[in-house]
């Protein structure tokens, strides 16, 4: 495909120098063979010149013998003439073509949006198999790629959409670089009606905004199997670091900047941290140097309350020029250096000339893409002495994967299920050798997490039952309490929930519980189940305001509530 390309870009340049020539020497030929007649001025040749490119150049009327130059420039015009229809006739039809292919496409995957996020989706779904199509740019410059369809315009509009078969797709990612757009991309999508359950999914760079609007699809039931769902690709890129290079000591870590990279990787590492099983009472250290780090950490500790818990923070408000002092007065060692700057520039500027932060440990710095600079240092080892320690973090490459991109509000709540259990078998002095379901949450079979999303999913119907609503986590929120009675109402509709998902699948009353025979002894009405069993809905439905925690939301209650 790239050398086809190559070759018709040759082919163009060709013809266009061959066009340039055939002004030149048509018209020197016109002007020889026009010299006796006083009649032809400059302009007049000029025009007869460009005639000779539609065979309709007058003074040629009166036959004779023509000076070589007009003879040859009377042949090319009319060849560069050809060659221009043709290749507007082939974009035109190959235009329509592409949009024919789109529109009768099924179950396909849609990417709107040619930027970097759009371009790394793409790029990862073909790998994956899947065909896609992609919308946005101009029809002009198509994007020419081994199984992609190129559709050019608006993505918020209905007609581009149907030209690029959203009303048969499966998938649909909105990547633009606002985040207004995509929302309004993934609104059209489902405004077009699907013929089938179809999955948008819109980029929101703006973590408060995508917490908002996650919280607004948490609370909004019946949707008819179709997904919506928002994602941010920092809280993505955070996971992806942690998983790949876990921090499982107690020593000191250093995070440099306070971006939305930043604050979501000092929330993850608490989070990560608490479901380990350290000795009571160790907390993971964190120093924190950025500018306004004592009022952002302390915003973040009112939103995620186990923080505090987890990570032991210090802070210091400096920003870049202030960091060379006050790792040189501290002269403390740490584990791992993330430098987190928004800006990149300023990024790779102080881990590469702020010395203190040399001390090998490794050095991570985020940036949006990987550049060949980043590529530098991870190939060619440039400089010696930070070889192996300095290391580019792009956040667009490692996030842009569509199994992250795919896991909704409702995957992510699931999780906090997960985790919010492994929490308690911590906090009991559990361990894993003598519970065999204390492991993370990838681990799980697709029984188990089907069974942590059909909660998750229910969450939203939940709290409208007592007139209450998911919203973003806020400072200023007041803290949320159960009202008498609600808790076991509440635990009533937890406990149907989770026998009409068993018996939906085969599940079975039975004396004891028998996985292999999918059976289990509460698969009975709310009235007959023992204490027990109602105390593990109660238990349920308690930990609500903490599970939604995890994800960044709080329980709001409405007034009149």
């Amino acid at each position: 495909m790239k050398e086809t390309t190559s070759i018709r870009s040759s082919v163009m340049a060709g013809f266009g120098v061959l066009a340039l020539v055939t002004l030149v020497l048509g018209y020197l030929g016109l002007t020889e063979y026009v010299a006796k007649e006083s009649k032809y001025t400059f302009l007049d040749r000029v025009y007869y010149d460009l005639q000779l490119f539609v065979i309709d150049s007058k003074p040629l009327d009166t036959g004779g013998a023509l000076p070589w130059t007009l003879e040859v420039a009377r042949f090319t015009a009319p060849a560069v003439t050809i060659y221009a229809l043709i290749e507007a006739v082939r974009l035109l039809l190959g235009n329509e073509f592409r949009r024919l292919r789109a529109r009768e496409a099924r179950r396909h995957a849609i990417v709107c949006g040619t930027g970097p996020l759009g371009q790394v989706v793409t790029r990862r779904l073909r790998e994956a198999g899947r065909r896609v199509v992609v919308v946005g740019g101009s029809a002009a410059v198509p994007l020419r790629a081994p199984g992609v369809i190129h559709v050019a315009g608006d993505a918020r509009d209905p007609v581009v959409l149907r030209s690029a078969g959203a009303g048969k797709a499966e998938i649909v990612y909105a990547c633009e670089d606002d985040a207004t757009v995509n929302v309004a991309i993934a609104a059209a999508v489902h405004g077009l009606r699907p013929v089938a359950p179809v999955s948008s999914y819109a980029h929101v760079p703006d973590p408060g905004l995508c917490a908002a609007l996650r919280a607004r699809r948490l609370g909004v039931s019946g949707h008819q199997g179709h997904r919506l769902d928002f994602f941010n690709l920092d809280e993505l890129a955070v996971r992806v670091l942690l998983a790949h290079d876990p921090v499982k000591e107690a020593r000191p870590i250093l995070l440099v900047g306070l971006s939305p990279f930043g604050r979501a990787l000092l929330v993850e590492l608490a989070r990560r941290w608490r479901l380990l099983p350290p000795p009571p009472g160790v907390r993971l250290p964190v120093r924190v140097i950025a500018p306004g780090a004592e009022s952002e950490v302390a915003r973040l500790r009112r939103t995620y309350s186990f923080m505090s818990g987890a990570c032991d923070v210090t802070t210091a408000d400096a920003g870049p020029d202030g960091l060379r002092t006050l790792l040189a007065e501290g002269g403390e060692s740490f584990q791992r250096v993330y430098v987190c700057y928004g800006d990149e520039h300023a990024a790779l500027t102080a881990a590469l000339t702020v010395v203190p932060l040399w001390t090998g440990a490794p050095v991570i710095v985020r940036v949006g893409q990987r550049t060949m600079f980043g590529d530098a240092f991870r190939d060619a080892r440039l400089m010696e002495d930070l070889a192996g320690t300095l290391q580019i973090f792009a956040v667009t490459e490692e996030a842009g994967k569509p199994a992250l991109i795919d896991e909704d509000v409702i995957e992510r709540l699931a999780r906090a299920i997960h985790d919010n259990y492994l929490l308690g078998c911590v906090e009991r002095g559990e361990t894993p050798g003598e519970n065999a379901s204390m492991i993370p949450y990838e681990r799980l079979t697709e029984d188990k997490k089907g069974q942590n999303r059909d909660q998750a999913a229910h969450i939203g119907a939940k709290l409208a039952m007592i007139g209450c609503v998911p919203a973003p986590g806020a400072e200023a929120a007041a803290d949320f309490s159960f009202r008498p009675g609600e808790v076991e109402r509440l635990a009533q509709a937890e406990h149907t929930r989770w026998m009409k998902y068993l018996l939906a699948r085969g599940w079975t009353h039975g004396p004891v519980r028998d996985d292999a025979r999918r059976q289990h002894p509460d698969l009975v009405d709310w009235d007959y189940l023992s204490e027990t069993g109602r105390d593990k809905d109660r238990k349920a439905v308690a930990e609500l305001p903490r599970i939604l925690e995890d994800a960044g939301l709080l329980i709001v209650r409405m007034s009149g509530g």
